[in-house]
């Protein structure tokens, strides 16, 4: 009986799932959002998406151009800003996209994307309305999930913004699994990725009561029990689901959104992963320093590596970030183990992630501005061993970024880190 029950069981969760064969790892690509917000257009998905094509980041294995909010009509404002009255839908029941910025639809650019050996993405609410006031899915999924399939898309970002759809009454949950549904049944395998922190389920601090909470849209979607917390709900729905606000180019921000993967990497596996938001490595706001020590935690988190800057024209230094080889393999690695931080000395955070090969990636993080000495601890007799409960005494280690072998260590690992930086290391048990 209890191996039948599991059969049930396994067979029932296969049914709940994106079950369609892509995002099985971390994906890889551009996005529009960070850097051009509403203000996008059919020849600023091409140029991105040809010169991703002739650059090394096509060969190291970016390959999605992601459209973001902005793309339907709309009937009020709208074009670079906010609309403020969507639309209608067409008469098929479809979102009608805004010729002025796509001309002939999105068709002829999908299979423009496609012929350069790309694939490309799109966006949608749960909402009504989208977070900038264009047309939403709310109650339309199945449709739209078909509509984005024949106008071949290959990624859809569903975004949980505005008040109309709630965790607490299952509206959310109920709308991202038709759209899931809708997905598995169009014919066309598709990444699904739930935007949701918007805030659907990130907060410092648990308050199930929301007291002195006044936020109306913290109201409907704050997390007052773990079934409503999203990487427990969204396991069974999405290849992404994000528990932070969005990214920006800041270095607190970059701290603010790896400090909310602490909680949730038992939740992260291969198809399903824990979203810290976007990269902003070459926005430009900050030094080549802080954007390395992004790049480590997105490593170690095995988090998908979407970029947000203009890639047209991206610096070299910037590139070479990006395509760094021995990065991207730890990234990509095919446990899909979600890094956790194992300690937090002073400034310092470590950040731990097993490898397939039975070897380990350390990410060290140094908060402060000055420059600092870090010590990993390998061996559990030293004060109780980083890699607890793993046991060894003695390691090889190499710096990732520097493409370095830095030699055997046993007991402990002692190494400068520069103020606002990172070191990421690949470490051998011997």
């Amino acid at each position: 009986k209890s191996m039948l029950k599991l059969v049930v069981l396994s067979l029932l969760a296969a049914s709940l799932a994106i079950n369609n064969g892509v995002g099985w790892l971390p994906p890889m690509g551009w996005s529009t959002w960070n850097t051009f917000q509403f203000n996008i257009s059919s020849q600023l998905i091409r140029e991105s998406a040809a010169f991703m094509a002739s650059s090394p980041l096509k060969a190291a294995g970016y390959e999605y151009i992601l459209i973001d909010d902005g793309w339907p009509t709309c009937a009020q404002g709208g074009g670079t800003k906010k609309c403020q009255v969507p639309s209608a839908r067409g008469p098929d029941g479809r979102i009608v996209v805004d010729e002025t910025k796509f001309p002939g639809g999105f068709k002829p650019l999908t299979d423009y994307v496609h012929s350069l050996g790309l694939k490309i993405g799109i966006y949608t609410a749960v909402s009504a309305t989208t977070c900038g006031g264009y047309t939403g899915s709310l109650y339309h999924e199945r449709v739209d999930a078909q509509a984005f399939a024949d106008w071949g898309f290959d990624f859809v970002k569903h975004d949980t913004c505005s008040t109309d759809c709630s965790v607490h009454n299952g509206c959310i949950q109920n709308s991202t699994a038709h759209m899931r549904d809708g997905l598995n049944a169009s014919g066309r395998p598709i990444v699904y990725y739930i935007d949701s922190g918007n805030p659907t389920s990130p907060q410092r601090l648990f308050n199930p009561r929301n007291l002195h909470v006044s936020s109306k849209e913290a109201l409907v979607k704050l997390a007052t029990s773990p079934q409503e917390l999203v990487w427990v709900w969204a396991n069974a729905t999405a290849h992404m689901f994000k528990s932070w606000f969005d990214s920006e180019d800041a270095w607190d921000s970059v701290l603010t959104n790896t400090a909310n993967q602490i909680r949730v990497a038992e939740y992260q596996g291969c198809g399903r992963f824990n979203m810290p938001d976007m990269l902003t490595i070459g926005q430009g706001l900050q030094t080549l320093t802080e954007y390395e020590a992004q790049m480590a935690l997105w490593t170690v988190l095995g988090a998908p590596l979407i970029i947000g800057c203009d890639i047209r024209g991206l610096e070299k230094k910037y590139l070479d970030l990006l395509t760094n080889p021995e990065i991207l393999a730890i990234n990509q690695d095919p446990d899909c183990v979600q890094g956790s931080m194992v300690r937090a000395p002073d400034a310092f955070e470590i950040w731990i992630k097993p490898l397939h090969n039975g070897d380990f990636a350390v990410a060290i993080l140094n908060k402060a501005l000055t420059q600092g000495n870090a010590t990993l601890r390998v061996s559990n007799l030293v004060f109780g061993g980083d890699f607890f409960p793993a046991e060894f005494d003695r390691v090889s280690v190499r710096d990732v970024m520097a493409h370095k072998d830095l030699g055997q260590f046993s007991d402990t690992v002692t190494l400068p880190v520069l103020g606002h930086g990172a070191r990421l290391l690949h470490v051998t048990p011997l």
